[in-house]
């Protein structure tokens, strides 16, 4: 992984046309396109992106993995690269890979703890569509400034499970004082209602790993029983799958697809607290696309990174349904950027 070099204090603020302009110029050998596209600011400066499933190179194999790292600091560009070119967070088995949901970073001593919820997904043998959640997964990486990041464990937050209403814990997350706050998405099963149910949890900055440590807000306060937790915003207003939530100026703004994946606007919820209450409103279109092929899917927001007009930057994924048109093509499933006003 060639080293990006640490950003200078004072950089210039891009917009997201730039952005796109930066997305469109990338050519490296372990990523020609990815989804999702969660990212982290390091304290050196750089920032981290975890993406989903991830198009290489024909001369690479696997064509496509489950995941992969980039590392940037103002328009150079770093893959993070392992010695066997899989993805950068180990497969669970041949049918069951591990997604990128959310990053957080914190710190620890001398050097960076960059935190991946990921889910652990079985592939079925029925098209892209055809996969099974499981349940989530953390990826723990450590960086010391300017370094490559290294991969320190990977721990099952929660156990295997193929009920379909079981919460999805690491939807998002974000640091916040002394807390990691780790969201969670749940379908409930309704007919015709494609919202999911959000939650919300904590653990300590200090040892987001220690399972004990965590605590789940109830609807009161937090609780240790993750039996407990309540749902925070409700289906009927709610959100997809994967989505963000951050603090952004003193208020944690929550940006997703409303109704779902198949929504076809972004919604920007803000709130004075992780858990609520949460005021939406509709931001853009952004038509989720199973009948042309064409699909646009999990808007996450990028408030690490300042924009020339002070606006909050939004990336949302892009994929198509003919998998041959990807490998062929494979800047149309990469994603791209826009902005949306902060507050």
């Amino acid at each position: 992984m060639p080293s990006c070099p640490s950003p200078p204090e004072q950089g210039t603020r891009p917009t997201a046309e730039q952005l796109n302009r930066l997305v469109t110029s990338i050519d490296l050998p372990g990523w020609q396109a990815a989804d999702i596209g969660a990212s982290a600011r390091l304290s050196d400066g750089r920032l981290v992106w975890l993406f989903g499933d991830t198009v290489r190179t024909a001369q690479m194999s696997p064509r496509i993995v489950a995941n992969s790292m980039l590392v940037t600091s103002g328009r150079c560009v770093a893959q993070l690269r392992l010695p066997d070119d899989g993805p950068v967070v180990t497969d669970v088995d041949s049918t069951t890979v591990r997604w990128p949901m959310s990053v957080a970073v914190g710190r620890r001593g001398s050097h960076d703890v960059i935190v991946v919820l990921t889910s652990r997904i079985r592939r079925g043998s029925n098209g892209s569509f055809d996969f099974t959640f499981l349940g989530t997964s953390a990826a723990v990486f450590t960086v010391g400034d300017g370094e490559v990041p290294q991969l320190e464990k990977v721990l099952d937050v929660t156990p295997d499970s193929t009920d379909p209403q079981q919460i999805n814990w690491g939807a998002a997350a974000n640091v916040h004082g002394s807390w990691y706050y780790v969201y969670g998405t749940r379908l409930t099963g309704e007919q015709y209602v494609f919202g999911r149910e959000l939650y919300v949890a904590r653990a300590p900055v200090a040892d987001p790993g220690r399972r004990s440590g965590w605590q789940f807000w109830n609807g009161r306060r937090w609780a240790s029983d993750n039996g407990s937790a309540a749902v925070v915003l409700p289906a009927e207003d709610g959100v997809s799958q994967t989505l963000s939530v951050d603090n952004v100026g003193g208020e944690f703004v929550a940006i997703s697809k409303r109704d779902g994946d198949v929504g076809d606007f972004v919604y920007k919820w803000t709130a004075p607290n992780p858990w609520g209450p949460w005021t939406a409103v509709k931001e853009l279109s952004a038509p989720a696309g199973f009948e042309t092929g064409k699909l646009k899917y999990a808007p996450l927001a990028h408030p690490e990174i300042p924009l020339a007009d002070g606006r909050l930057l939004v990336s949302v994924s892009r994929n198509t349904t003919d998998v041959t048109k990807l490998l062929h093509n494979p800047e149309i499933g990469r994603p791209y950027f826009v902005e949306v006003p902060r507050g």
